[in-house]
């Protein structure tokens, strides 16, 4: 009998996978959006045919605004789950070893992720509610004026690289030993990008699981927390000028009847996948920082 490894990575189309218009979407994404990973949920996605162009075409001039980093912004202030503090990581990372510049660069890519997913909810949750011909947008009587209307910088904030993600079938047994577990203990069906990138950590992965996550997984606080920063997304891309996304219908075209079905269940789990990850990564920063430090918006200001 073949023995299984630990983790296998879940179907996607990785960074260096995409190729002709998928991999000119996927730079766009990066430097609309301003973030060093394209988000797993557009990776898995990426393997059905048009979807993702089509939806990517719709959605940009609206999260590009000003309105959508606001709408952000919101998200992340609204992530951070009510109850005690969880035990600050730095000491146990200084028992093993850890020199200060290993904890910032740590640090720094908990800002960055934290910066990040906010913006994704608010990417998936127009992609859904556009593919249900619910409210995604361009049903205000008036467009977005002043601030609102700007548009945000282009490009990766300076200094900031793309983030390399480590691959759960090729990493140490170790690696995806707590991978898998930190998927499981959310009930998720792969490691999320976060995750890939902290997978060079795996001290502070299993350090993260214990003390931050393990605690208030699948807790009633949790599901709430996430509840509520999804009706904040949905509530926001509502105000965006123009429909932010595709109806299935409109697909009917380009994508069989599989395919339909296929996306929809993907757009639903992938809905609350990341809202479950923005309040996950922020927990993370907050057992170092705080609540304050965990929330702010530390790239377009």
């Amino acid at each position: 009998m073949t023995q299984r490894s630990v983790l296998a990575k879940f179907p996607q189309v990785d960074h260096h996978q995409a190729s002709g218009e998928l991999a000119e979407v996927y730079e766009d994404i990066h430097k609309t959006l301003r973030l060093p990973w394209v988000a797993f949920g557009i990776r898995v996605m990426s393997q059905f045919p048009h979807f993702i162009p089509n939806a990517w075409a719709a959605l940009k001039p609206n999260i590009s605004t000003r309105y959508a980093e606001d709408g952000a912004d919101l998200v992340r202030l609204n992530s951070i789950i009510p109850g005690p503090a969880m035990p600050n990581p730095t000491p146990k990372l200084v028992a093993l070893g850890w020199k200060d510049a290993e904890i910032a660069k740590l640090k720094s890519a908990l800002d960055l992720l934290n910066y990040g997913n906010p913006k994704y909810l608010i990417l998936i949750t127009a992609f859904n509610e556009a593919w249900h011909e619910r409210n995604a947008g361009g049903r205000n009587e008036a467009p977005l004026k002043g601030r609102d209307a700007e548009l945000i910088p282009y490009g990766l904030p300076k200094g900031v690289e793309k983030f390399d993600l480590i691959d759960p079938n090729e990493a140490p047994v170790r690696t995806q030993a707590v991978l898998r577990d930190i998927r499981d203990a959310s009930l998720h069906h792969g490691p999320a990008t976060d995750y890939r990138v902290l997978g060079v950590w795996p001290d502070y992965l299993e350090i993260a699981l214990k003390d931050s996550l393990a605690p208030v997984a699948l807790t009633a606080e949790y599901e709430e927390t996430a509840r509520h920063i999804r009706k904040i997304a949905r509530e926001h891309v509502k105000g965006f000028d123009k429909c932010a996304g595709v109806a299935w219908r409109d697909m009917t075209d380009k994508l069989s009847s599989e395919q339909i079905a296929g996306l929809t269940g993907l757009l639903f789990m992938y809905n609350r996948f990341i809202a479950d990850i923005t309040i996950a990564v922020i927990r993370l920063k907050q057992a170092f920082d705080g609540p304050i430090d965990a929330t702010e918006n530390k790239y377009t200001n």
